[in-house]
């Protein structure tokens, strides 16, 4: 149960990003069908839009929702014996705390936005670093590339656990008959979750280092590395997790394809040899 909450956590961020970038999208075709020049407006004013919201909450979740799935498989492999004993209300205190930290960061950067809400000196397009001041703008991007990045030296050990004493996880996991499908959870759950952050640290945090390093570099380039985080998760979902290969391609369904693709090769090897006893008839007939 613990895992698939796990999972459901991290496809809710998922699904937090996308609302992010298409909310983002919506927000600024309005502003191409309405405006001929974009006005100006006050970083106040961007800070309260939808989208920027959402960015705000996304820039500072992503690296720290990564580091608590961290430390759960860290927990769950070092300690497997312990960690299949935990209760659901782990996993649940242990997801969704990131969402709780991100009040005190977020009521900063809302007070210095609030403080500029009279200066009109922004187009309405809001990018993101009009709707903060300058501190918390880059407050926000090095927690996220701090948070990333100390995944790595989190998951290094992991590492050299899973790849040495694989099969000493699958022992402590025999807590009853069948139990070694636990370790085999466990471990591609362990790669799954890593497999996520690498895609993060490549879309999210190098991005955002090579910004840091190039300020005037084209972004172009940076935003459609992070616009296609989402579908390199789902990627990695889909390829990793059998359990939600279940659930979006039903067995059922697979086995009804199945039953008709069989179905139909019989029904043409049944005409063809009925066509081939007709032809041998006919010939008999003929020499007759």
């Amino acid at each position: 149960m613990i895992r698939f909450v796990v999972i459901g956590a991290c496809l809710f961020f998922d699904v937090i990003f996308g609302i992010t970038y298409f909310s983002a999208g919506v927000y600024r075709a309005i502003l191409v069908f309405v405006y001929d020049r974009f006005p100006l407006v006050s970083m106040w004013d961007c800070f309260m839009t939808i989208h920027n919201q959402f960015f705000i909450i996304v820039t500072i979740m992503a690296g720290i929702v990564l580091v608590f799935t961290a430390i759960d498989r860290f927990i769950c492999v070092f300690f497997p014996f312990q960690y299949i004993k935990l209760h659901v209300e782990y996993a649940y205190m242990l997801m969704f705390i990131p969402y709780l930290m991100i009040i005190p960061l977020w009521i900063p950067g809302a007070i210095g936005a609030y403080e500029k809400a009279s200066v009109k000196n922004y187009t309405m397009n809001c990018l993101m670093n009009q709707a903060l001041p300058t501190d918390y703008y880059v407050l926000y991007r090095t927690i996220r590339i701090l948070t990333t990045i100390a995944c790595i030296f989190i998951y290094l050990p992991i590492f050299i656990k899973m790849c040495v004493r694989t099969q000493s996880i699958y022992n402590h996991t025999k807590i009853a008959p069948g139990s070694t499908k636990n370790g085999k959870r466990l471990l591609s759950m362990t790669k799954t979750v890593a497999m996520i952050t690498g895609s993060t640290i490549c879309l999210f945090t190098v991005p955002d280092v090579i910004t840091y390093i190039s300020p005037f570099i084209n972004s172009n380039a940076m935003y459609l590395m992070n616009l296609n985080k989402g579908v390199v998760n789902l990627i990695i979902f889909l390829t990793t997790q059998k359990c939600l290969r279940d659930l979006m391609f039903p067995r059922s369904a697979r086995k009804v394809s199945e039953i008709e693709v069989s179905s139909f090769f019989a029904y043409l090897q049944t005409s063809a040899m009925l066509i081939s006893r007709t032809t041998r008839t006919n010939h008999t007939m003929i020499v007759y």
